[in-house]
């Protein structure tokens, strides 16, 4: 369906882990101590206890030696939470305007983090910060959007800012990973940040194969009126839409809390993604018809990889799919497609009768 707006690489996060473990870069820990140290635990991780507190020696202990260390301490990070850490909590506490009791509870940790995050030149999401969402602010919220630049989850200005854009990217990315879309940045959401490998967005000649890969990859993803279209100016990807201009039946209107595609903007992912070419910038069906990388053809030339516009003349058109080619099973020719709302891309005989174009780089 048409859909209205047009729009609008990785952090090295490595010396902030190093750092971490070792003493390296910001924190002061000496190498040889922090050897010996239990590997470091997020403060806000289940695994640390509600409440840290003198005579506590593990890995939390670990973290919040690092922490306090880039705030200004100048501990030996060994994991024990012994006097010296004791004072440098409470030095911390009062400078933050905290009860001063050496506990370092949820509000400390709050606080630390927060400071230490700050200070760092760069952070590393799964030990120096907790749980991030809408509202969130500073080094680890820049981070955050670092990262999710990386992954072509948005096209994120890095401000330190979690607001639309930014949860809109990070339903991008859990989309994308098979996580539960929420918008909330907790462990799952880190864990894929740092244990995948982001892959380049393709360049030169138009492979179809690969564009079409894409498209086969959204496959199930819901029909989102205005989704996929940046209007959150997060870029290309599933997306949260919405509720402007909606006419569909289901009521009360799912765009803006449901991540997907419309027609076009799930053309323009599978292009994105499997060209590194962004139709239109993210406008609507006929805006995509005057992009300078279509060309018009006849029916009888379609290949696979072809699109296929519909509407009441050759730029003036209200939906679109993606020629898919010849089934090797069914022998049918095939198309990958998002509807309307209430139905998932997918992968459906052709129609015809509308107007073709080949994209070219």
């Amino acid at each position: 369906m048409k859909t209205l707006l047009p729009a609008r690489r990785r952090l090295s996060l490595g010396l902030a882990l190093a750092a971490a473990v070792t003493g390296v870069g910001a924190y002061t820990a000496s190498t040889a101590s922090a050897a010996t140290a239990p590997t470091p635990i997020p403060l806000t991780s289940p695994s640390c206890p509600a409440t840290i507190q003198q005579g506590e020696a593990d890995g939390c202990v670990t973290q919040l030696q690092a922490e306090l260390n880039l705030t200004g301490a100048t501990l030996t990070v060994d994991g024990q939470f012994g006097p010296a850490t004791g004072t440098a909590v409470r030095t911390f506490q009062t400078a933050h305007h905290l009860t001063a009791d050496g506990l370092v509870g949820p509000a400390t940790k709050t606080a630390l983090d927060a400071a230490a995050a700050a200070a760092s030149g760069t952070v590393d999401l799964r030990t120096q910060c907790g749980t991030l969402r809408t509202g969130a602010t500073g080094q680890c919220v820049s981070t955050l959007q670092t990262l999710l630049n990386t992954f072509n989850a948005g096209r994120l200005v890095v401000d330190g800012q979690f607001g639309q854009a930014t949860d809109t990217a990070v339903r991008n990315f859990q989309a994308a990973h098979g996580l539960t879309i929420d918008g909330i940045v907790g462990t799952g959401v880190k864990t894929a940040l740092y244990g995948s490998t982001p892959t380049p967005l393709p360049s030169g000649p138009i492979n179809s194969t690969k564009v079409l890969n894409a498209a086969k990859s959204y496959l199930g993803l819901p029909y989102v009126w205005g989704g996929g279209h940046s209007l959150r100016g997060e870029g290309p990807g599933p997306s949260l839409g919405t509720c402007d201009g909606y006419t569909g039946s289901i009521q009360p209107c799912p765009a803006d809390t449901t991540v997907g595609f419309d027609c076009s903007g799930f053309v323009r992912a599978a292009f994105w993604f499997g060209a590194g070419i962004d139709l239109a910038n993210g406008g609507d069906t006929t805006e995509q018809t005057l992009d300078k990388h279509l060309t018009r053809i006849t029916e009888a030339q379609r290949q696979p990889g072809d699109v296929e516009y519909f509407g009441t003349d050759a730029h003036n058109t209200v939906h679109v799919v993606l020629y898919a080619g010849t089934d090797s099973v069914t022998g049918a020719d095939m198309m990958y497609e998002a509807k309307e709302t209430g139905t998932n891309v997918h992968y459906v005989p052709l129609r015809t009768g509308g107007y073709w174009y080949h994209v070219t780089a």
